[in-house]
């Protein structure tokens, strides 16, 4: 553990105040990409814009014509078009987007939630292949819908795995897909006064999986020593490694009571399988404790996280909520197969964006808000390589939530 501290604290720096690069002339960025970027202003309102032209490594938003959105956190992209959780005025639902020839983006459809609360979460598979959890229709029901018409197809139904607790959802925190089959993140419990997350009856987490071409359960992984998968409906935590097909799942435990035993893990389906991988887990408490693992990307079996440089309670001990939020979130890789971990010289992160990193033309982009030094940008970062270099920093334009990047 000292030597991995050590490890932590010496491989790691972060940008110098005043050493932001000049800014530098578009014509030495890709010409057929279009940058999407959320800003946020302290009531994580904000813009949604798209940069074709106009994209520098210093960015002043002011000026550049966006679509407002009440609750900016970030979207997720299938070819040209986004879509992101809830409308423009923060009804509960899925919003489609578009860019238009002046490259604006612009409301395309937007499904509706029937539940008033914050809880749609979704997968968007392919332009005919769309789920989501409402659980309005069902808790224990995956809702299926057409990303492109944006019209609610059909259901799936888990129910037949209920246990008669009070608490009990399919796929509200996790819905993943890899090859003909849906994972799902199944919960059975019950939510205790005070707390937004569910208390498991066992302490384990679990993960339902359905069989797309079969119409049927296939059956439920456990793994034990762990509680809650996922955490938001709009903060992903899983991962697919597109290099070996492994599936990656973040069980972020009781953030409440912060329980050693039952510490937050980042667990594993190897490709093929449909169960937990037994041998494997990557626990939190080997790197920081008290803490959890919050953000997730794996690429040829290494995973991209956040690990903070001290203990920290969303909760409790003098440490809640804005203190939480502070810049001692430092982007790490750890190797899967050594569990060694190396933190990468990207500035710390306030965790205010929930956004993960992800793999664009070889290189891996990471984002990054930091109060301290007044920075919010993104940094990319060769996996071949080593190499790491500012893709682009914004000036006077509130907080970084999300970064997408179109290629026309």
């Amino acid at each position: 553990m000292i030597g991995l501290s050590a490890l932590l604290f010496f491989g790691s720096c972060s940008k110098e105040k005043g050493a932001d690069p000049t800014p530098t002339p578009s014509g030495d960025l890709p010409a057929n990409e279009t940058w999407v970027i959320y800003n946020a202003a302290a009531n994580w309102s904000g813009g949604i814009y798209a940069l074709k032209n106009n994209k520098a490594r210093e960015i002043n938003l002011s000026g550049i014509p966006f679509f407002q959105v009440s609750s900016s956190l970030g979207g997720r992209t299938l070819g040209k078009t986004l879509y992101k959780v809830n409308s423009a005025s923060n009804a509960q639902g899925i919003l489609k987007l578009s860019i238009n020839s002046e490259s604006k983006v612009v409301e395309d459809k937007f499904l509706p939630s029937l539940s008033t609360a914050y809880i749609t979460n979704y997968l968007v598979a392919s332009p005919t292949e769309g789920y989501y959890w409402d659980d309005v229709r069902g808790g224990l029901k995956v809702q299926k819908f057409n990303p492109t018409t944006m019209e609610r197809t059909g259901e799936i139904d888990f129910s037949s795995l209920s246990e008669g607790l009070p608490d009990e959802s399919a796929g509200q925190l996790i819905l993943a897909k890899r090859d003909d089959k849906l994972y799902v993140d199944l919960l059975l419990g019950t939510k205790l006064a005070g707390d937004w997350q569910v208390s498991p009856k066992n302490k384990e987490v679990a993960i339902a999986v359905y069989d797309l071409t079969n119409n049927k359960i296939l059956n439920v992984t456990k793994f034990g020593g762990t509680t809650n998968l996922g955490v938001f409906i709009d903060h992903v935590l899983w991962s697919l490694d597109e290099k070996t097909k492994d599936l990656y799942f973040v069980a972020v435990g009781d953030m409440k009571r912060q329980p050693i035993e039952y510490s937050s893990k980042i667990l594993r389906i190897k490709s093929g399988e449909t169960q937990f991988d037994p041998t494997f887990s990557i626990d939190i408490k080997n790197y920081q404790f008290p803490a959890e693992f919050n953000r997730l990307f794996v690429y040829d079996s290494k995973i991209y996280t956040t690990v903070p440089s001290r203990g920290v309670s969303y909760y409790g001990g003098a440490q809640h909520g804005v203190t939480y939020r502070s810049d001692v979130w430092y982007w790490t890789q750890i190797d899967a197969t050594t569990k060694k971990a190396t933190r990468l010289n990207i500035p710390a992160d306030s965790f205010y964006g929930t956004q993960n990193p992800f793999l664009h033309n070889g290189e891996i982009y990471f984002l990054s808000n930091n109060t301290t030094e007044g920075y919010s940008g993104v940094n990319q970062y060769n996996p071949a390589t080593g190499n790491i270099k500012e893709t682009f920093h914004l000036k006077e334009s509130g907080r970084l939530n999300g970064f997408n990047i179109i290629t026309e």
